[in-house]
């Protein structure tokens, strides 16, 4: 009895005085390696610039600026939208003739001056004829006019290495008809963006 009553005045001198933590000197610390720091997580736009090769210099404004004008300068040689419908519309010609047409020499001469500014742009420059006069004849009268229109844009300044010239005769019309209406559309040259140029 005596060993509990013993127990019991400890328990009740502890709970009343307080147990106080241990207080640790600098000289009682654990000495050992330091604890192990968590490296940041990679992030995505890390993992992207590892695969990618882009650099910190691939980041600065001025970088950035010039990308956006090469852009800028690619989707204008690439597709001209609005600028092509009014500056390459189809020019079109007399029956059996290849002269061409002086309400259309202003469209070439701006057509010039676009090419001029795009040094880039390669254009095909296509003859056709309508459905009347044999194949030989057509081929040659479509190349007359296809050249007609490279020559006079060669002359505006136009390096003729960006021309490609080619006929296609009645072979392609744009109208399938059998009138003059017809005959008046697919009597044309037709010039579009050359892939191949």
């Amino acid at each position: 009895m005596k060993f509990v009553s013993v127990v019991m005045i400890v328990l009740v001198f502890c709970i009343f005085s307080g147990c106080s933590p241990k207080v640790i000197s600098p000289t009682d610390q654990q000495i050992g390696p330091p604890p192990v720091q968590q490296k940041e997580p990679i992030t995505d736009e890390e993992n992207n610039r590892k695969r990618t090769g882009i650099t910190e210099e691939d980041l600065t404004p001025q970088a950035e600026r010039d990308r956006l004008r090469r852009l800028q300068e690619l989707e204008k040689e690439r597709g001209l939208g609005k600028e092509k419908k009014s500056l390459f519309n189809d020019i079109h010609f007399d029956y059996d003739n290849y002269t061409i047409p002086g309400e259309d020499l202003s469209r070439l001469k701006e057509a010039s001056i676009w090419l001029k500014q795009h040094k880039n742009a390669h254009i095909a420059v296509e003859g056709h004829c309508d459905e009347r006069g044999t194949n030989e004849y057509n081929l040659a009268l479509g190349q007359k006019r296809a050249d007609v229109v490279k020559d006079y844009l060669v002359k505006l300044g136009v390096d003729e290495k960006r021309i490609r010239a080619i006929s296609y005769g009645k072979e392609v019309p744009v109208n399938p008809g059998h009138d003059e209406e017809a005959w008046s559309l697919n009597r044309r040259a037709h010039i579009n963006l050359d892939e191949k140029g």
